[in-house]
């Protein structure tokens, strides 16, 4: 079917284009489609895997993976942080004792969640973004603490800042008391490029738990997990070796919503890509049409010098293929360049407006993630060849259909 000289005249065809110029502009028309739709897909899916890596790797590590808690405070956590280590999936545990409060700076005022803890457990917890020079000043000030960078910025603090915490109470009868204050010097600020950056505060564990009022007990036990994905399994096990009283979040009631939103956008987002892929094989088909209908004659000429159907069809479908083949390898690199540099376009179309094009006041991220994954990138090779063969079969089989006599009638 495939003989040298089909092969060669789908190649001269591709190559040399029609007479036609409606049909040149048509053709070009249908490689472009096919080069933007394919460069579109690539970059659309690897931001969202972008998304999906961050989801797991960098909000994830913001966020307790399990928080066990008991309404009247923790105590022996030394022996509990050794029966649970000993558990599986269990990466690392930390007490923790969590409050939202208030703070103000000269005349500012920000709501804030405090989250009291042991400096020198923290390190799995909150190492990848917060200093070891940090932690440890956070150790040796009692009256310290560490801000995420958006909380600064909004209250207009440096360190060496004193700032005041105020911390609302109930009395026993459920009315609201006076709220507890605290001042805090400002050691130092980090950023986690999440949603935590604009309420997250960080301050040892013993003085927050007194404005909580636990005294010297926590309010729980935070833990880190290996598999993210089997948290809740692992907060249900948890709770057989712990005493009763005990219960547990995961993040899966914090963030699921957010990572099925993720998955759901990059599913929703791919297929209206993937549409515009068809409409330009459907652009092929047209393309392919158009030229059949003009070729007639040489169509005729070479049935009529002993070419049978089948090898008409092979020189169409060589000449669809072709097109198909340049037009999807040509996106690919498009795409490919696209996806590894759209994080750094990003910034600097930032740097040029002068605002962010991702809030994390509204975004779970600050910035544009991108993972290009080679799996992902072949599919897509297969997807768009794939439809791009099915699209050339009709007109390749159109032309077969010529009839010699008809054409050459009034040539």
């Amino acid at each position: 079917m495939f003989r040298p000289l089909t092969l060669f005249i789908g190649l001269r065809n591709f190559t040399s284009g029609t007479g036609s110029r409606m049909v040149s502009f048509i053709s070009l028309l249908a490689i472009l489609g096919l080069v933007m739709g394919v460069a579109l897909l690539v970059v659309v899916i690897s931001v969202m895997n972008g998304f999906d890596r961050e989801m797991e790797s960098r909000i994830l590590a913001a966020v307790p993976h399990i928080r066990l808690s008991n309404e009247q405070g923790v105590q022996q956590t030394d022996k509990l942080h050794q029966i649970l280590e000993q558990q599986p999936n269990v990466r690392a545990v930390m007490p923790f004792t969590r409050l939202e409060g208030m703070l103000t700076h000269r005349g500012k005022t920000r709501p804030v969640e405090v989250m009291g803890l042991e400096p020198s457990l923290a390190a799995p917890f909150m190492g990848m973004f917060v200093a070891s020079e940090l932690m440890m000043r956070l150790a040796d000030h009692s009256n310290g603490l560490l801000m995420a960078g958006g909380v600064a910025e909004k209250l207009s603090l440096s360190t060496g800042d004193r700032v005041t915490l105020l911390v609302p109470s109930a009395g026993g009868n459920g009315r609201q008391q006076a709220p507890r204050i605290a001042t805090f010097t400002l050691l130092g600020t980090f950023d986690t490029h999440t949603a935590a950056d604009q309420s997250l505060v960080l301050a040892g564990l013993e003085v927050v738990s007194k404005l909580a009022g636990h005294a010297d007990r926590a309010q729980g036990l935070q833990v880190r997990v290996v598999d993210v994905f089997q948290a809740r399994q692992t907060g249900y096990d948890l709770l057989q070796v712990l005493p009763l009283g005990y219960r547990f979040s995961d993040w899966i009631q914090t963030h699921g919503n957010l990572y099925q939103a993720i998955k759901m956008s990059r599913n929703l987002v791919s297929l209206l890509v993937f549409l515009i892929i068809a409409i330009a094989v459907f652009n092929v088909i047209s393309m392919l049409m158009m030229t059949v209908i003009d070729k007639r004659a040489e169509i005729a000429i070479l049935k009529t010098q002993g070419f049978v159907r089948h090898e008409i069809v092979a020189v169409f479908l060589t000449q669809g293929a072709l097109i198909g083949l340049f037009g999807t390898l040509l996106g690919v690199l498009l795409g490919v360049a696209g996806a590894l540099n759209i994080t750094a376009a990003a910034r600097w179309l930032e740097s040029l407006m002068g605002r962010p094009l991702l809030n994390s006041e509204i975004y779970p991220l600050d910035y544009l993630p991108s993972a290009l994954l080679w799996h992902d990138v072949v599919m897509i090779i297969v997807v768009a060849l794939a439809l791009n063969f099915l699209a050339t079969l009709y007109p390749a089989i159109r032309a077969s259909n010529t009839r010699p006599a008809e054409v050459l009638r009034y040539e």
